[in-house]
């Protein structure tokens, strides 16, 4: 189970674990209740997470966290809220972008202050700077962020980037998730109780204007967020030219399960088979993930030899019993049954010995064997993240666009553990399996696929909504 897929999940199962849910952000709990949770925060975390130590050293997380503890035990009490902000960049540093952390919430990523979020949709151009692509204040669009409520952007981006979950050291990632849903993470980590927002634009020149904006709820923000991308949400092959096939990977799943997905990827290379195609491109842009076995599946459609694609999956836990605080988590009925297919490797590690990703794979009949161009960006992620990896371990193609999501090296997934803490209702999703790919290692370790030409969309791209990548690509 990989990001997109997980995501659903988990908001599916924080409706069933609702119970006292419905806390408040300014609501006071005592420093007694909090310990209780920081504690199960701290023996889930290490006796479940694979990644536990994986980017940094497992005592720097550590250490972070019984810093809150200090600041908790010094106060009678402490808000939900206040809470929540000193703990969430503390599971940040376990740098693993499925680790979850959810306030109870009923349109995720949107915990708090819903009906007063910032009226704006914001994306980086290729300056780094924060645009105004769409606001209920027309005069904002098109402008650049200076400051929101007397704080600079910069102290601003400076202050969300620590709460982003991400996979290793990928900036990338944290900033394609800031823009995405921005106006919810600055209610989320920075906001006061406030619903108007003083803030500063400029056209990029020394003029400079400032605008009283009042905040707007969840749906309108999502109103002003639709048709906010040149990409489409669709799996689908084109043909830009007869000799140029433009293959559009906006997931790794399908509602109609993945027997449709492997039978759409057979038409496709069957229609790329049948024309004189010199040159595939591969657009993975904004995919988050799904099914890790697809990933396999489409690399196989490209592979020019064998080749591998899992090394390992490392777990902490073989038997249930091992998982602390049994009666506050909820855990898959299957993993009863994994512990006959977990051992212990020639290493002393506890690895997971069954999956379709393991061995060596062979080309599919027909696969298509002529250049390759893979489209990527901070949100290819996940399953996605790993097919790229193989298919720069392989040396398949050129890539272009933002550094991948997720690390060359791997990520933290599989199955997950789901624990509802007793004092606050907050959920900690904690992912039990260590993905390794079978890659030669990597130059720079917890970076993602760097890519060998960098693009970035202009002002003009994001405003007018054209997909920066056509000005690269073979017509």
């Amino acid at each position: 189970m990989k990001r997109r897929i997980l995501l659903t999940f988990l908001l599916q199962l924080v409706t069933c674990f609702a119970t006292g849910a419905q806390s408040l952000p300014g609501k006071k709990i005592s420093s007694a209740a909090l310990l209780t949770d920081l504690a199960m925060i701290r023996s889930a975390v290490v006796a479940l997470h694979p990644g536990l130590g994986r980017f940094e050293p497992r005592e720097r997380f550590l250490h972070s966290l019984d810093s809150v503890k200090t600041v908790v035990a010094g106060a009678d009490s402490t808000t939900f809220v206040s809470f929540f902000r000193m703990v969430n960049p503390v599971l940040a540093r376990l740098r693993c972008g499925h680790t979850k952390f959810f306030a109870p919430m009923k349109e995720f990523p949107f915990y708090f202050f819903t009906d007063k979020l910032i009226p704006m949709i914001v994306r980086f151009d290729n300056s780094d700077r924060l645009l105004v692509t769409h606001s209920s204040y027309p005069q904002a669009v098109g402008k650049y962020v200076m400051h929101i409520n007397g704080q600079s952007i910069e102290s601003v981006l400076r202050a969300l980037r620590p709460h982003m979950m991400v996979d290793g050291f990928v900036q990338s990632s944290a900033d394609a998730q800031i823009q995405q849903y921005f106006s919810a993470w600055y209610a989320d980590f920075i906001q006061g109780s406030t619903g108007s927002f003083s803030v500063g634009l400029t056209d990029g020149t020394e003029t400079s204007t400032v605008i009283e904006m009042m905040g707007i709820n969840v749906g309108a923000w999502q109103a002003l967020n639709r048709k906010n991308s040149y990409l489409t949400g669709l799996n689908q092959l084109s043909f830009p030219s007869d000799t140029v096939a433009r293959l559009r990977i906006a997931n790794f799943y399908s509602s109609e399960g993945d027997k449709h997905f492997r039978h759409f990827l057979d038409s496709v290379f069957t229609e790329i088979g049948s024309r004189p195609v010199r040159q595939l491109i591969i657009d993975v842009r904004g995919n988050e993930g799904g099914n890790d076995a697809l990933g396999k599946h489409l690399y196989a459609y490209i592979a020019t030899k064998d080749f591998r694609y899992y090394d390992r999956i490392e777990v902490k836990v073989k038997r249930k019993k091992d998982v602390p605080d049994r009666g506050h988590v909820y855990l898959p009925r299957f993993l009863g049954l994994a512990r006959l297919v977990i051992k212990k490797d020639s290493q002393g590690r506890l690895v997971f010995k069954k999956h379709q990703n393991f061995g060596t794979h062979h080309p599919r009949r027909g696969a298509y064997t002529g250049k390759v161009v893979f489209l990527m960006d901070g949100l290819s992620y996940s399953v996605t993240s790993e097919f790229l990896a193989v298919a720069r371990d392989e040396n398949r193609g050129v890539f272009m666009g933002e550094e991948s999501g997720g690390t060359y090296h791997g990520d933290n997934s599989g199955t997950f553990a789901i624990y509802k803490l007793p004092s606050t209702g907050l959920d900690l999703g904690i992912p039990l399996g260590g993905y390794y790919s079978a890659v030669k290692p990597e130059p720079t370790p917890g970076r993602g696929i760097l890519p060998d030409v960098t693009i970035k969309p202009s002002r003009e791209d994001l405003l007018t909504g054209t997909d920066p990548a056509n000005a690269f690509l073979v017509r």
